[in-house]
């Protein structure tokens, strides 16, 4: 090696070790060191959680299940599951017995003569039925033959079995709703909710509690399609639930 060489080694030399003097060892070999302290991408850093669901989409995901149910005899002889109609928010929701013929044909509650004069009770409250909620306590149609589901005049109330399997349907209805009353509409529903064995002609119009929530039991009415004097006990009836949503008071 030139001596020029070796001079130009020793001075390299005694300048790092100077620099280890001056600065320290972490100082001079910083740029060869991880941070201790590294910072994340932001989008690294965002967590991501999912929003609760709407009332909205939890009665659609409900909607899934019952569409897909089997687990009575009902569910195997219908033509389409009638899970509800209206407002996933409704302070009023109305509960009938099961679906018709005309309901079971379209997956819609109420839509054929009863449910026309059902809706007609509803816009005399000053409401509509979207803005309340109309289900029933069995979500497919009961029928006297189920083999054959086109025939007229072919519907029937549910039996307790049938009321008892899918309750548990109108019960997640009702907790995802919330409503400030409910109206069973006529003997099927009435028993189905509140276990009492008293004719409707007795129990209706009185203010009872289904957990947690008011309720007030009157006629169905298909009852009203067959004896129109009974039309002005339903509008009594009606006229207590409106007090209640107006006031707040029984």
């Amino acid at each position: 090696m030139k001596q020029s060489e070796y001079l130009k080694i020793l001075n390299l030399a005694k300048s790092t070790l100077e620099d280890y003097d001056n600065w320290g060892e972490t100082e001079i070999y910083k740029t060869s060191q991880k941070p201790s302290n590294k910072t994340i991408p932001e989008k690294q850093q965002k967590i991501f959680t999912k929003k609760p669901l709407t009332s909205k989409e939890q009665l659609e995901s409900l909607r899934k299940q019952v569409d897909n149910c089997k687990e009575c005899s009902l569910g195997t002889t219908r033509l389409k599951a009638v899970f509800g109609h209206g407002f996933a928010n409704a302070d009023l929701m109305f509960i009938g017995e099961g679906p018709g013929y005309d309901e079971d044909h379209k997956g819609e509650p109420f839509i054929g003569r009863a449910g026309q004069l059902l809706t007609k009770i509803i816009e005399a409250m000053g409401k509509t039925r979207d803005t309340v909620y109309i289900a029933n306590i069995v979500k497919c149609h009961p029928m006297i033959d189920p083999s054959n589901p086109e025939k007229r005049e072919n519907d029937r109330p549910p039996t307790p079995l049938e009321m008892q399997v899918c309750k548990k349907y109108l019960d997640m209805q009702i907790n995802i709703i919330q409503p400030k009353i409910i109206v069973t509409l006529g003997a099927s529903s009435t028993k189905g909710l509140l276990n009492r064995e008293e004719p409707i002609s007795r129990i209706r119009g009185t203010i009872q509690e289904y957990n947690g929530v008011k309720l007030v039991p009157t006629y169905h009415p298909s009852a009203l399609l067959r004896n129109s004097s009974l039309k002005k006990f339903v509008w009594e009836d009606m006229k207590k639930v409106m007090h209640f949503l107006n006031t707040g008071e029984i």
